[in-house]
């Protein structure tokens, strides 16, 4: 059996095998796509910008401690003008994400974030809404997606000569057979050199060895990261001033940024806080760190620190999430990469009639 046969087998075998399984992963994964949006929208993100000040720390817990009071206060995301400020709170079991109104400390929304569609359809793309058991699958769907996508590149091209311009269009004229075929084929083509880097990052984050290996290459096992600590004191501090001092100062150095502050809970627990441009990436969000008693600023080698002494494996772990939703590219690359993921979740139905129709002729 020739090498072009062999890999046309393992194409058949591979996408009847995980066909179904892929469809699921590849449309959930193009809806998620959206889910900044899809959030502001379901969690009522939007508020109207006022012209006053934004409500405090203590304003935000007052208001929590009426309307959730079973929830544990962990943080505080302030946002620009029109949007709420989302605070995340712990409660057994799970984690809400409140958004209040940043000019009266009003809830607006509270959300359980083990429940909702959102959240059931983050899940369903990560472990198909089967837990452990269901991420694991989706891990070994996603390393076999690898030779099928390649192997189906090998079919496309020609088995001698290279290819005609017939095979980078679709047809609009021919049977309803041969339309399918194109569908399958010239689509796949294209398709397949977005989604070869949303698999190899789906990769990289469902085997540990991958990363494991990565960690060791880039000299991250090495690196002697320090622990941010508050010196604890006797005395018993206005928490609620400092954080509320810290807050304000950040928000009028950076007023084009979002910036989150933690609530600390242990003695030793920093306030930390991070400063997030919404134009950049991940791997831009520079993290502040002060003594939860004094207020002041804690300097030190901390492994999520500023943004530009940001260590390479870290780096490249935050690109990995970026260049798997598009958002590296912004706007465009999510677009580019939903559109693949829809077409990646036709392939499968696209294929298997490709399939029973060739299995049709032989009958005949």
């Amino acid at each position: 059996m020739s090498i072009r046969k062999l890999l046309t087998r393992l194409h058949l075998i591979l996408g009847l095998g995980t066909g179904l399984l892929f469809f699921v992963i590849a449309l959930s994964g193009a809806i998620y796509t959206w889910e900044p949006e899809f959030s502001r929208l379901a969690y009522h993100q939007a508020v109207e910008a006022q012209d006053k000040p934004v409500v405090s720390i203590a304003d935000l817990r007052n208001s929590l401690e009426k309307t959730f009071p079973e929830g544990d206060f962990r943080t505080a995301l302030y946002r620009d003008p029109e949007s709420s400020i989302e605070v995340l709170l712990y409660a057994p079991g799970t984690y809400y994400l409140a958004q209040l109104n940043p000019y009266s400390a009003e809830l607006i929304h509270l959300q359980d974030m083990n429940k909702g569609w959102i959240n059931y359809l983050k899940k369903l793309h990560r472990n198909l809404l089967l837990g452990e058991l269901g991420r694991e699958i989706v891990h070994w769907v996603t390393l076999l997606a690898i030779p099928l996508l390649v192997s189906g590149l090998v079919i496309w091209w020609p088995a001698t000569g290279r290819p005609t311009k017939d095979k980078f269009f679709l047809k609009t004229t021919g049977s309803a057979k041969k339309r399918n075929y194109d569908l399958h084929s010239v689509l796949g083509f294209y398709a397949s050199w977005v989604l070869i880097f949303a698999l190899l990052t789906g990769i990289y984050w469902g085997f540990t060895p991958v990363k494991e290996t990565l960690k060791q290459l880039s000299g991250e096992n090495t690196i002697a990261w320090e622990a941010p600590q508050s010196k604890a004191t006797a005395a018993r501090p206005d928490n609620d001033a400092i954080l509320n001092r810290l807050i304000a100062d950040y928000r009028s150095t950076f007023p084009h940024a979002a910036v989150r502050i933690s609530i600390p809970h242990a003695a030793d627990e920093a306030i930390h806080l991070s400063v997030i441009d919404p134009g950049k990436g991940l791997n831009a969000i520079d993290h502040y760190y002060h003594d939860r008693y004094s207020g002041e600023r804690i300097r030190g080698k901390f492994r999520a620190g500023l943004s530009g002494e940001i260590s390479t494996f870290n780096a490249i772990n935050g690109l990995v999430y970026e260049i798997h939703f598009g958002s590296i590219l912004g706007l465009p690359g999510r677009i580019l990469v939903c559109i693949a993921a829809l077409i990646a979740a036709s392939l499968p139905i696209t294929g298997l009639l490709v399939w029973l129709g060739k299995r049709k002729s032989k009958r005949v």
